[in-house]
């Protein structure tokens, strides 16, 4: 982890300013020369430059590889018809759009391409961190996100879109750009759904024109989703395109494939239990999810001062997405990548506990896909690291609602300065 400053940084600045706006709070950490974090910037972007160009010459567009999956996918729905009309898609609108943007011919021209977007996004979403929180919070994300170098899957994957369109949001409407904000955080749902627990945030701040902006993008946008695909275009991507199973890495699909392996199954682009999802589950884990994310929001209206900044940038942002990936019957590897950047937040504010819990996450979530072949077959040593991640999980979401809820965090003991 890079080195923190102190715990409450917003003191002795505007409300919205960065980290690097304070006297000397972008110089480099005590001890270090000038150019050290730039050194450890050039290193952590060439490192993964590197990955990327062992990934692509070593057999990632052949058929059975479990990193090229994804664009084989991709590749399925431009073969012609009417995505979500013709033929099922799980993805909303902007993310089909980027697909298409980058599908070629070629599958391993289209996995480059896919692989060069994804690294561009991520230094894109670095710069945003890095200008709205400081540099220790952008290099604080590529240091949470480096485990997932040694086994590439975020450069040949799509999510990185909505981590960049929902860290905007929430860069601008904490730089009191409420109407810009709340227009790219609503992108982002079309990219994504997940950004939706984010859109609190405007609750909080009071940023009615921003809220306003958010509920106008979404109703255009959904309108011109459904007028072009469909009502069951909502359906399919609620859905997973109708999946029935449990996704074996979800917190009760891991469990339940321990315990019978041969049962599961590949079904809809993922292996899945034979066990279905009953109603009544998807209902508990919709209301699970509701719950923790207004406690999560709750906890961020009753602090104040540096406290308030900290819990609506950082923590109830983490909470609510844990939330969502605890409280899921798909829990996907790709999909750790949309906390790490409010993760990174926190770390970088001396909260180390959640710093080295996301980092245990992203390490066993890449052993845990480079292991997949063993993991389908029910290897103990392949299935049980997912059962230690999903823990973690449940850890890092109880701390951050800790971190919420403690008294300190509401005596307003400190406060920004104007």
């Amino acid at each position: 982890m890079v080195d923190a400053p102190a715990a409450h940084p917003a003191v002795g600045r505007a409300p919205g300013a960065s980290e690097g706006d304070a006297p000397g709070a972008g110089s480099a950490p005590r001890g270090w020369p000038w150019w050290a974090p730039w050194a450890l910037l050039a290193g952590l972007v060439a490192i993964r430059v590197v990955a990327i160009a062992v990934l692509l010459s070593t057999g990632v567009a052949d058929e059975h590889s479990v990193l090229g999956g994804d664009a084989r996918r991709y590749a399925e729905y431009f073969q012609g018809g009417t995505p979500y009309r013709d033929f099922p898609v799980e993805y909303p609108p902007l993310t089909l759009a980027l697909a298409w943007l980058l599908h070629r011919p070629s599958l391993w021209a289209s996995l480059a391409l896919l692989a060069a977007s994804q690294l561009a996004v991520e230094l894109l979403i670095t710069a945003v961190l890095w200008r709205t929180w400081g540099r220790r919070t952008g290099l604080t994300y590529l240091v949470l996100g480096t485990p997932m170098v040694a086994f590439p899957f975020p450069y040949v994957r799509i999510d990185l879109l909505s981590v960049l369109l929902a860290v905007s949001g929430a860069a601008l409407l904490r730089r009191r750009h409420a109407a810009a904000g709340g227009t790219v955080l609503a992108a982002a749902v079309f990219a994504k759904v997940w950004p939706l627990v984010l859109a609190p945030a405007m609750l909080v701040r009071r940023q009615w024109r921003g809220l306003l902006a958010w509920a106008a993008t979404g109703a255009v946008g959904l309108a011109a989703w459904v007028a072009w695909a469909g009502t069951s275009a909502l359906e399919q991507v609620a859905t997973f395109r109708g999946a029935k199973g449990w996704q074996i890495e979800s917190f009760p699909g891991v469990l339940i494939h321990i315990s019978d392996p041969a049962a599961s199954r590949v079904e809809q682009g993922a292996w899945r239990t034979a066990v279905e999802v009953p109603g009544w589950a998807k209902v508990a884990m919709a209301v699970a999810v509701l719950t923790v994310v207004v406690l999560a929001w709750l906890g961020a209206t009753r602090a104040s001062g540096a406290a308030r900044e900290l819990a609506v940038d950082a923590y109830a942002p983490l909470a609510a997405v844990v939330a969502m990936l605890v409280f899921a019957p798909i829990l996907s590897p790709q999909y750790v990548l949309w906390f790490v950047p409010f993760a990174a937040v926190a770390a970088a504010r001396g909260d180390r506990l959640v710093g080295w819990l996301t980092l245990v996450v992203t390490a066993l979530t890449t052993f845990i896909l480079a292991s997949i072949h063993a993991q389908t077959e029910g290897a103990r040593w392949a299935t049980y690291p997912i059962v230690v991640r999903n823990l973690v999980l449940v850890a890092l979401g109880a701390v951050v609602l800790h971190r919420l809820w403690r008294r300190q965090n509401h005596k307003g003991a400190s406060t920004a300065v104007n």
